[in-house]
């Protein structure tokens, strides 16, 4: 009986996992948010203004861009609001599909303080086709985010 319950609930896990947020299954494995209001289109430099008004978070470049699904490695630029550099942060970041309800598997990615407020992240991994929200923090201040809204096509 527990085995069934468990299988019951790895089957709804997987059938969310490939429906859109109406819960209407996807057509094949094609996956098109590019329209989604919530994503922005990916240039290098892209700037954010973190939640609570203290920091800029530029996506200085994706390797792949724009971000593709599978590992991708971010570089990222962090300052504060007149522009100076941050170096030193003890940075944290978090991943999830907003319509599936799960993120990542890696949650912990290399975090590489290369100085001048300038950051790189690996691997960022957006294992599937969809809508991702990506964001980065002080850990000093969890709740200032800088956040990313992308949509990885598949």
């Amino acid at each position: 009986m527990k085995s069934q319950v468990v299988l019951t609930g790895l089957l709804a896990f997987a059938a969310a996992c490939g429906s859109d947020s109406s819960g209407t299954p996807d057509s094949g494995d094609v996956v098109n948010c590019q329209n989604d209001s919530r994503v922005t289109a990916y240039t290098p430099n892209m700037t954010v203004n973190s939640t609570g008004g203290t920091m800029k978070f530029s996506l200085v470049q994706s390797n792949p861009g724009p971000p593709a699904t599978g590992n991708n490695t971010w570089s990222l630029k962090i300052t504060n609001t007149s522009g100076t550099g941050l170096p030193g942060l003890s940075l944290g970041y978090k991943t999830i599909m907003p319509d599936h309800g799960h993120g990542s598997p890696i949650t912990n990615p290399s975090i590489t303080d290369n100085g001048g407020g300038n950051y790189t992240v690996t691997p960022v991994d957006l294992f599937m086709p969809g809508v991702w929200h990506v964001w980065f923090f002080n850990n000093a201040t969890p709740n200032d985010t800088g956040d990313f809204f992308f949509c990885v096509q598949g």
